[in-house]
This record gives C-alpha cells, sequence and structure tokens, in this order.
C-alpha cells in the first residue's frame, strides 16, 4: 500500500541497542579514566611488577634455591641485560643469582621485610627491589633489579590493574543492567503490542471491545482515542452504504417499469439493444446494492461449500444459457467446510461467474468445489492481460477489449466480500487458455 508506514526494527529493540551503547560508552570512558589514572603512577605499577615477581620466585623455589624447571627462569635467561635477581640467607650470603652484573653493590645487604627504590645509572635509571618471604622461617629474601622492561612487565601490571579495577567490577554490573532493562523494556513495552494487535482487529462497523489486559494511561488514552475515530469512521461508512443502498433501491423502480414497457414494444434491432442496455444497468444496480452489504457479512461459520456452489450454478444458468455459454459445476460427494458467511459466498461466487460469463469469450464456464476450503472460476477467454494483477480488483477497472455494458463494479466486490469475511481470491492465466479464478477460506477446527 502506497500509503503504509515503513516497518523499522521493534521499539524494544531500538530502545536496547541504546542502552547497550550507552553502557559501552560509560565502559570505554571508565576504563580510559582509570587507565591514565594508573598509567600516571609508575610507582604503584612497579610495585605490582616487584609483587608479581615475588610471586613468581617463591613459587618456583625449591628448598633455598630456584628450581631448575621453575618458569621464571625464561624471564632471566631471555633478558640478561634487563632484569637480575638474587636469594639471600639472613646472613648475607648469596645462594642464588641471574644476571648478577646488574645487580648492584650493597644491594644484597640491605635487610627489610619490602623495599625497592630507582638508582640511576649509566643508561638511564633502573629498579631496584628487596623483600623477605614471609612463609619461611630462615629468613630468605630476594633481590630484584629491572634495568629495562622488554618483557612489558609494567604493561602487563597496567592491564591487570585495568582488569581488576574496572573490567571485573563494571563489565559483570553492565551486563547485569542491561539483560534487566532488556527484560523491563519488553515488559513495559507489551501493553503497546497488546494495544496493536487490538488495533489490528478493528473493522468499521464490527464492534471490537478494548483490552482487557491492564495498560498504561497513555496507551489506554490511545486506545479509546481510536475507537472513537473507528467508530466515527464506521459511521460515515454506515452513511454512505445507506445511501448506495437508497439509490440502488429507487433505481429498482424504474428499471422494472422500463422493463416492462420494453416487453410491450415490438421485436427489433433497436428494442433488443435496449434491452441488453437495461440489462446492464440492472446488474449495476444489483452490483451496488452488492457492495453496500459487502461490509456487514461477518457472520462466518462452517459451512458446506458445496450448497452455495450448487445455488449459485442454478441461479446463473438460464443467464449463461441466455449467452449460449455452456455453465458446469465439478463438486465432490463429500462435504467440502470452509469458516465463511454464507450470503458472502454466494455473492463473491456470483459476481466471479456473471463476469466469466460475460467476459470469459464463448467457451465453457466451470466452477469447481475444493480440493480444500477453495472455489474455482474458470473460463475459456483470452486470459488476463500482462498488467491486470495490479487494478484487476480496483473498483470501476475495465481491461482492454472489455465487453460493453459493465461498469467495472463486480472484481472490486468479489475482493471486498472475501476480506470481509476472512477470505482470499486469486487470479491467474489458466493452464491452455482462459481465467481462472480462486476463492479460499479458512478451514474450521477439526
Amino acid at each position: 500500500m502506497s500509503g503504509a508506514a515503513r516497518s523499522g526494527p521493534p521499539l524494544a529493540k531500538v530502545l536496547a541497542r541504546g542502552l547497550v551503547v550507552i553502557a559501552g560508552v560509560v565502559f570505554v570512558v571508565n576504563s580510559v579514566a582509570v587507565g591514565l589514572y594508573y598509567g600516571s603512577d609508575r610507582r604503584a605499577l612497579e610495585a605490582e611488577v616487584v609483587a608479581d615477581i615475588v610471586d613468581r620466585l617463591e613459587a618456583g623455589l625449591e628448598g633455598r634455591t630456584l628450581a631448575e624447571a621453575a618458569s621464571v627462569r625464561d624471564l632471566f635467561t631471555d633478558h640478561p641485560e634487563a632484569y637480575a635477581y638474587a636469594l639471600v640467607d639472613r646472613g648475607g650470603e648469596v645462594l642464588a643469582t641471574a644476571n648478577a652484573e646488574l645487580i648492584p653493590p650493597g644491594a644484597t645487604d640491605l635487610y627489610a621485610d619490602d623495599w625497592f627504590t630507582r638508582l640511576a645509572g649509566p643508561d638511564g635509571p633502573f629498579l631496584v627491589a628487596g623483600h623477605e618471604f614471609e612463609e619461611r622461617s630462615d629468613g630468605l629474601r630476594m633481590v630484584f633489579v629491572m634495568a629495562e622492561d622488554p618483557a612489558r612487565l609494567l604493561w602487563r601490571a597496567y592491564f591487570a590493574e585495568i582488569i581488576g579495577h574496572v573490567w571485573l567490577p563494571i563489565l559483570p554490573l553492565a551486563l547485569l543492567l542491561m539483560g534487566a532493562n532488556a527484560f523491563l523494556l519488553r515488559r513495559g513495552l507489551a501493553p503497546v503490542a497488546v494495544a496493536a494487535g487490538w488495533a489490528r482487529d478493528l473493522r468499521p462497523g464490527a464492534p471490537t471491545p478494548p483490552p482487557e489486559a491492564r495498560v498504561p494511561a497513555e496507551i489506554a488514552d490511545l486506545v479509546d482515542a481510536t475507537q472513537r475515530s473507528v467508530e466515527r469512521v464506521a459511521a460515515a461508512l454506515e452513511a454512505e452504504k445507506r445511501h448506495a443502498a437508497e439509490a440502488a433501491h429507487a433505481l429498482r423502480t424504474p428499471v422494472a417499469v422500463l422493463t416492462a414497457r420494453l416487453d410491450a414494444l415490438p421485436p427489433g434491432e433497436t428494442t433488443d439493444r435496449l434491452r441488453a442496455d437495461l440489462a446492464a444497468l440492472s446488474r449495476t444496480v444489483q452490483q451496488v446494492l452488492a457492495s453496500s452489504r459487502a461490509e456487514a457479512l461477518t457472520e462466518a461459520r462452517a459451512i458446506d461449500l458445496r450448497l452455495p456452489a450448487e445455488t449459485v450454478t442454478a441461479t446463473l444458468a438460464p443467464f449463461a444459457y441466455g449467452r449460449g455459454i455452456e455453465l458446469s459445476l465439478d463438486s465432490p460427494e463429500t462435504p467440502v467446510m470452509a469458516l465463511a458467511d454464507p450470503e458472502g459466498v454466494e455473492l463473491a461466487l456470483s459476481n466471479l461467474v456473471e463476469n466469466a460469463i460475460l467476459h470469459g469469450g464463448k467457451g465453457p464456464v466451470d466452477i469447481t468445489v475444493g480440493p480444500g476450503a477453495v472455489l474455482s472460476v474458470r473460463d475459456r477467454g483470452p486470459g488476463l492481460p500482462e498488467d491486470a494483477a495490479r487494478s484487476l480488483f480496483d473498483p470501476f477497472w475495465r481491461g482492454p477489449g472489455a465487453a460493453p455494458g459493465g461498469a467495472g463494479l463486480g472484481l472490486a466486490i468479489v475482493a471486498r466480500v472475501q476480506r470481509a469475511q476472512g477470505g482470499t481470491v486469486e487470479a491467474r492465466n489458466a493452464q491452455g487458455g482462459g481465467a481462472a479464478f480462486v476463492l479460499g477460506w479458512p478451514s474450521p477446527d477439526p
């Protein structure tokens, strides 16, 4: 439909995405702020490096020396110019060391629980730290030197601080908030979906009670305003249908009078033409009456489609015979049930059959019941034009080469009747020539 609103993503998804973006921005800003804070405090990062080395050395101790298989050995082996350590007993004796040339004189003689300092060297300042292993009773301590940092120990300490102080406490909280917000959004917007479902079921002239579920005040006001608007539309539509019906009824009497007077005229070409024109006028009046009743066909119930098909065939057989058209009905022996309005089925099928008789050439017209809850009408005429699908069911549309005398209302009425009772109508070119129209309805529950 040209006036239909463009459908976008669900509102809950849009709001949830917005919250995710906000949470992501907050998380990034916090990460940057904390990162700048810890990155500017080099002393705190060096203390973290020393604490990490202490843990790794202590985990690799075997007695009073470092085990050959200790993983921390790789740090000193791979970077002899950057890192060094010494294990010293309580008396100041060096028990084990790596890259001892980096350890400044006197550093192994310093005895304290924990200490670290920065000393000036020929290549720039370097870190020297000491620590006594607290869980031991022999007073074993270590001295650690970091002249350079090719292993990125400071960067590792920096990211460890970010993970420990930002990601671990904030990220789970952010994810929890996003999940809770998504749940609350879905729950909060559920009344909107209820109201939308109610609005989809609205039809002018058909009473539809408001949603029974409790909805927020704003949505309740929208529902009330929508219901009032539909009631105004229904009143206007009812007035339009009443005017059309009154006009059609008013025309029936003069048409009947004209028919009676034509019967009194002597036969001849002029009389035959007048009779054909009057028949076309009579059909137009009947179609206007049918159009005024189309939207009121809401009494859908389980019916056997064979019955209206037989009624329509019997009613229109004389009309088809008068135009030299063979009208046939193919109906199964078992019931073909559909959920439809009986009057609506007859009205739609009558218009299709009459349209096929008038515009389907001189070949036979076949009515088929089933399979399933469908009725089919096929003619043997020239078929449908290539561009007919877009406008075939529009009011007053007439195809090229259509027979004179029609108003272009028959197929439009069929479409309206089918919509009113929840059915469908399809048109296509039949295999072997001609056009085929298929009426469909929902099947009743078994």
